[in-house]
C-alpha cells in the first residue's frame, strides 16, 4: 500500500516538484524495506533448513553467465560493467543444485558491489575449475573494505554484524545469504580484498559426478 500510494504521488503532475520528489523518496526506501525483509525471510529460512532445496544437474557456467546477461542488461548508464572472466575452453562446469538459488547467491555479490560503490565501478565475475570443485569468483574495482571488516564478514556467524552500523548489517546480510546457499550445496565461500583495490568473493561448488 505505501508503495503504491507513493508511486502515485511522484508522478501526480498537481503536486511540487519537492513534493513528487519526497514521494519518490518513499518509494525508494520502501523498496528497500521490502528487499531487506525478503532477505530476512529467506536467511531465517536457510538457516533452519526450511528452504526447499530443489536440486538437479546444472552447468554452472550457463546460470552464472545468465545472471551477468541480466545484469548487463539493466545497466543503461554503463556505470557497473562487467568483465566476463572465464576461460572460453571451460564451456560446462557441472554441479548439482537448485538453480534459482545459485541465481541468488551470484546476483547477491554483483548487487554487493553496486550497492556500494554509488560512484560506479568495474565488476569482475570468472569461473575456474579444478579435478574437485567449479570456483566462482565475483570482484569489483570499488572502494573496498578493511582487512578488519574482511575478517569480520568470514568469521561472524550471523547477519547483525553490529547495532549501530546499518550499512555494515545491508553488507553481513547479503553476504551471509551466499553463504548460506552455498553451504547448503555443500561448498564454501572465502571473502577477500583483491589487485583492483575493490572487493572479492568466491564460491566453490563440488563438481557434479
Amino acid at each position: 500500500m505505501v508503495m503504491g500510494y507513493a508511486g502515485q504521488l511522484k508522478d501526480d503532475a498537481n503536486l511540487t516538484a519537492e513534493e513528487r520528489q519526497k514521494a519518490e523518496v518513499i518509494v525508494k526506501q520502501s523498496k528497500r524495506m521490502q528487499n531487506l525483509i525478503n532477505d530476512l525471510n529467506l536467511a531465517s529460512k536457510l538457516e533452519y533448513n526450511m528452504q526447499p532445496i530443489n536440486l538437479a544437474k546444472q552447468n554452472l557456467i550457463a546460470v552464472v553467465r545468465q545472471v551477468v546477461v541480466d545484469f548487463i542488461n539493466m545497466d543503461i548508464e554503463d556505470k557497473y560493467p562487467i568483465e566476463w572472466q572465464t576461460d572460453e575452453a571451460l564451456a560446462v562446469c557441472p554441479v548439482n543444485a537448485d538453480k534459482d538459488l545459485l541465481k541468488r547467491a551470484v546476483s547477491n555479490l554483483i548487487q554487493n558491489s553496486i550497492n556500494h560503490n554509488e560512484q560506479g565501478c568495474k565488476i569482475y565475475v570468472g569461473i575456474t575449475a579444478d579435478d574437485d570443485d567449479c570456483i566462482v569468483i565475483v570482484s569489483d574495482d570499488g572502494v573496498g573494505v578493511t582487512d578488519e571488516f574482511i575478517e569480520k564478514l568470514n568469521k561472524t556467524p550471523h547477519y547483525m554484524l553490529c547495532d549501530e552500523n546499518t550499512a555494515q548489517q545491508q553488507h553481513g546480510l547479503g553476504l551471509l545469504i551466499v553463504r548460506q546457499i552455498v553451504s547448503v550445496h555443500g561448498g564454501t565461500t572465502v571473502i577477500t580484498n583483491n589487485s583492483y583495490g575493490g572487493f572479492s568473493v568466491k564460491f566453490m561448488l563440488p563438481k557434479s559426478k
